[in-house]
């Protein structure tokens, strides 16, 4: 098919509704969509904290921990891990201040701290999660792609331009991803988008989130969801309704890709 786009959908307050749950006029926005364009998740979550919902919408293209892997037919593509050296560091300064913290592989998540916080408890509870088992040394043994660390903004100076290798992102009021600092869903989707011979020009990309920012700006055509923070609407080419009213269909309807 000439022109031919590749869309990208976020997960939490993008596809899910705040029940965390597939709106059928969502699902169905997809299904339709595919049968004449490419479609690709690109989440924050995992990829065992984003199955469920990859196997509903039937996608097999996939951008998972914000950038750090990707798969094309399911096969994974790209994978970026954390540095070492900044990773031990950021232990230590979190360790030092209280701060809990939740490993994060490619398909697995382990907490750091024996006795979890509210913060933890809420943020996890937020994404829809049980806290993750416990276990301290998980980061020896396994390549971490992010961690999450649950730090107020007040807090963020302790870390804030201290760690080189680091980027990090909020996802949550005391929570934040961190992540290689040469890592986004946006610079991921572009080697996922080369990979399948597509134009930059040619993506179009939706979310709500801080994670989303970049991709929405930097797409072919960037939507923001309604339920959107003011920043990402602040960069979006569109704003169409929320996770909550059909967001994703009526876009994809205004838009005249599906009928």
């Amino acid at each position: 098919m000439e022109n031919k786009k590749l869309f990208i959908f976020d997960i939490d307050g993008t596809v899910l509704n705040d029940d965390k749950e597939i709106p059928k006029e969502t699902k169905e926005a997809i299904k339709e969509l595919s049968e004449s364009h490419d479609v690709a998740i690109a989440t924050g979550r995992n990829r065992s904290m984003a199955k469920e919902v990859i196997k509903e919408l039937g996608i097999s293209h996939y951008i998972v921990c914000n950038g750090a892997a990707a798969y094309y037919k399911n096969e994974n593509i790209y994978t970026n891990h954390l540095n070492k050296e900044d990773l031990e560091r950021l232990l230590k300064t979190a360790d030092n201040h209280n701060h809990q913290l939740v490993y994060e592989t490619i398909d697995d998540l382990k907490r750091r701290n024996k006795i979890p916080n509210a913060r933890m408890s809420d943020g996890m509870k937020f994404v829809g999660f049980d806290v993750p088992e416990y276990d301290k040394e998980f980061h020896k043994e396994n390549a971490l792609v992010q961690c999450l660390l649950f730090v107020s903004e007040e807090e963020m100076d302790i870390y804030a331009d201290k760690f080189p290798h680091f980027r990090f992102v909020r996802w949550y009021k005391e929570g934040i991803d961190v992540l290689p600092v040469d890592g986004s869903k946006f610079l991921t989707i572009k080697i996922l988008a080369n990979h399948m011979g597509i134009n930059l020009n040619n993506v179009i990309a939706f979310g709500d989130g801080m994670n989303d920012i970049e991709m929405i700006k930097q797409a072919g055509l960037g939507v923001a969801m309604g339920n959107a923070r003011t920043e990402v609407k602040n960069v979006a080419d569109m704003i169409t309704d929320s996770n909550e009213n059909n967001g994703i269909s009526n876009a994809l309807r205004e838009l005249n890709y599906i009928k």
